[in-house]
C-alpha cells in the first residue's frame, strides 16, 4: 500500500526530519509512521540511507513523498545528519534516528513554543523523554532554559538528539555534526549551539528512545574514546571558565572513563547499576 505524505500548509514553517538509516528497515518504518502521525502539517521528510546491505526499495515504493538519500559507503550517522542537513529546506530541523519515535503533538507544539517566543536568540527546544534502552521506561526530564552554556559544559544538561527542535540556521552555523567522534555526538554539537544561543523546552513527553541492536549507548570502546576526544576538542573552553572549572570538568571525566571501563569489563548491568547510584 502506498502511503501519499507531502506537507499541505504553507502558512506554517516547514519543518524537516531528517532520519539517518542502517541496515533497519522495521525500525525506519516505525521512525517514518511517528512523523507521519504528527498533528503538526508541514513537514518534509528526509532519510539518509548510510549504504545498507538490505534492500529498502520496498520502503521507496510506500512512502513515494519521502526524500531518499543514499551514501556511496557507510559513513556513520553523523555524515548522514549532515548530508540531510544539507538537503533540507525548513525553518526549523529535527534529527530522527531510526530506532526513536517522535510521539504525535511534539512537533506542533515546540513550533509553537518558537513561534510564540520573543527571544531572537531562542536556537533549539527540547522535550522529556521515555528512554527504554536499558530494557526498562525511564522517563528524563529536558527542563532547561535560557542561556545554559555553562551547565552545558559541565554536565550533559540535555538529553536525546531526537528531543531536540533547532532552528536550522544555529546548527548550520556551528558546522553540523562532528563526524569524527566516535560517540557524544549531540553533547558535542549542543556544547557549541549553546555557546551562542539559548534554548527552552516544551513540558511534556513527547519523545520515545527504544532499545535496539548495536546501540552506541553500550558501545563502551566507543564510548571510552569519544569522552577523550570530547574533552580534547573542548578544553579551552573548559579552561576559559576558570582553573578551579577546568580541574573539576577533568576529575569527572576521570571518573566517566572509570565508569565506560567497569562497563566493558562487567558488561551493561553493572555499568548501569553505577548510574543509578
Amino acid at each position: 500500500m502506498t502511503e501519499q505524505f507531502s506537507p499541505v500548509s504553507k502558512e506554517l514553517p516547514l519543518v524537516s526530519v531528517v532520519i539517518p538509516t542502517y541496515n533497519r528497515p522495521e525500525y525506519l518504518k516505525r521512525a517514518i509512521r511517528s512523523v507521519l502521525d504528527q498533528t503538526y502539517s508541514n513537514i518534509e521528510i528526509i532519510v539518509v540511507d548510510d549504504s545498507s546491505d538490505l534492500n529498502l526499495a520496498p520502503l521507496k515504493e510506500t512512502f513515494p513523498d519521502i526524500t531518499f538519500m543514499k551514501n556511496e559507503q557507510n559513513r556513520g550517522a553523523c555524515y548522514s545528519r549532515n548530508r540531510g542537513l544539507q538537503e533540507a529546506k525548513g525553518t526549523y530541523i529535527n534529527f530522527l534516528d531510526d530506532d526513536d519515535e517522535l510521539f504525535p503533538e511534539k512537533i506542533e507544539l515546540q513550533v509553537q513554543k518558537f513561534e510564540e517566543s520573543e527571544n531572537r536568540d531562542l536556537g533549539m527546544v527540547t522535550c522529556h523523554l521515555i528512554d527504554e534502552r536499558s530494557g526498562k521506561p525511564v522517563e528524563i526530564r529536558n527542563k532547561v532554559r535560557g542561556n545554559i552554556y555553562r551547565k552545558m559544559l559541565r554536565r550533559y544538561a540535555v538529553s536525546g538528539t531526537e528531543t531536540m527542535l533547532f532552528k536550522k540556521e544555529p546548527v548550520s552555523k556551528a558546522g553540523g555534526f562532528d563526524d569524527a567522534l566516535p560517540a557524544n555526538h549531540e553533547y558535542d554539537l549542543m556544547i557549541r549551539i549553546s555557546e551562542s544561543y539559548d534554548v527552552d523546552y516544551v513540558d511534556s513527553v513527547l519523545t520515545k528512545k527504544n532499545r535496539s541492536v548495536n546501540q552506541i549507548n553500550i558501545n563502551f570502546d566507543k564510548k571510552i574514546t569519544g569522552a577523550r576526544m570530547l574533552y580534547a576538542k573542548h578544553k579551552n573552553r573548559f579552561r576559559k571558565q576558570s582553573l578551579f572549572f577546568l580541574i573539576t570538568i577533568s576529575l569527572k571525566y576521570r571518573l566517566l572513563h572509570l565508569r565506560f571501563l567497569i562497563g566493558k569489563l562487567f558488561g551493561e548491568r553493572v555499568y548501569r547499576s553505577l548510574l543509578r547510584e
